[in-house]
């Protein structure tokens, strides 16, 4: 009786068993019926429904406003003005624009650093923690970071009041005169960053805390036997580790300072005399107070645009850390 050749990679058999394989991974994605193509899209449409409805369409408004000359009177037939909201906002003399931009970014950036040096240094000291205590004290300290922005603004308030405030008690136990916190531009301003960095710093704390979990405790253990102390490990081994993280919570800071509205409304109201009134407030003076719909619509397009730069800019970032990483 013959014997049957033996299949070989480069056999006719095996090359025809190949091709079709191939032909049955391609053949029916290439072949997919209509209804199937759909089905992705249909799925993601309850995430992407409040997406186009509380984000893009509110957004895509303020775009149509920004280029009228809207106001609360004439809000349903407002003329075209083109691009002259934009400069009358850019040219405002009071307060000067200027100014206003100068307040956002001291507020910003200051609320930024202190938000990421105290929610990165609570996160390294929970970890340091037994997990039976580490739970409980991570959401004591998440406390400030769930409750709402105005009643973090009247709180800070009686915190700052020049008569019965507790920073001015303190101060007198140091015999320190008392501050008016709230009526010099930049002690106000530096009062307000105090207490935004107290409201923020959760979101912070959370994000690097779930980052320091996935870092080995084989590399930590391993630095201390060389004998490597404290401020090495965390230097060297855990913030490398944590870079991604820490990028995330850099823009979370970044966008959620630059759009804090209720806090400061509630501290300083944008005073005294316009000396702490941020972008966000100047959308609000604009059009609530003033009723100029069209220049609060710019303001609106100016603070859209800003916070997605800084998007791009932490996913232009992000793609760079990722080669490196990788």
């Amino acid at each position: 009786m013959a014997r049957q050749p033996k299949s070989t990679p480069f056999s006719p058999s095996s090359t025809a068993s190949v091709g079709a394989a191939v032909a049955l991974a391609h053949g029916p994605v290439a072949r997919l019926p209509p209804f199937q193509r759909v089905v992705p899209w249909l799925l993601l449409t309850p995430a992407l429904l409040p997406l186009v409805v509380l984000v893009l369409l509110p957004y895509a408004g303020a775009l149509l406003y920004s280029l009228t000359g809207a106001t609360l009177a004439n809000i349903t037939s407002p003329p075209l003005v083109g691009f002259r909201n934009f400069g009358a906002v850019a040219g405002s003399s009071e307060p000067p624009f200027r100014q206003v931009v100068e307040a956002s970014a001291v507020f910003t950036v200051g609320t930024v650093a202190g938000s990421l040096g105290l929610g990165t240094l609570l996160a390294l000291v929970l970890s340091s923690m037994k997990p039976a205590a580490r739970g409980p004290l991570l959401a004591i300290f998440l406390i400030p970071w769930v409750i709402a922005g105005v009643v973090i603004g009247y709180t800070w308030k009686l915190v700052y009041d020049p008569q019965i405030g507790l920073a001015n008690a303190i101060l007198g136990m140091v015999h320190i005169a008392p501050v008016p916190w709230l009526v010099e531009r930049w002690v106000a301003i530096g009062a307000l960053v105090l207490a935004n960095i107290w409201a923020s710093y959760g979101v912070v704390l959370l994000i690097v805390s779930s980052a320091l979990s996935n870092v080995p405790r084989s590399l930590v253990l391993a630095a201390r036997a060389d004998g490597a102390g404290l401020a090495t490990i965390v230097r060297r081994i855990i913030l490398p580790s944590i870079r991604p993280a820490m990028l995330l919570a850099t823009l979370v800071a970044f966008i959620s300072g630059l759009n804090v509205f209720d806090l400061i409304f509630v501290l300083t109201g944008g005073g005294p005399v316009y000396q702490t009134e941020t972008l966000a407030l100047t959308m609000y003076r604009l059009t609530f107070k003033r009723g100029d719909v069209g220049e609060g619509a710019a303001v609106t397009l100016i603070l859209f645009v800003l916070s997605l730069l800084l998007a791009i800019a932490y996913v232009i970032t992000w793609q760079r850390e990722s080669k490196k990483w990788s």
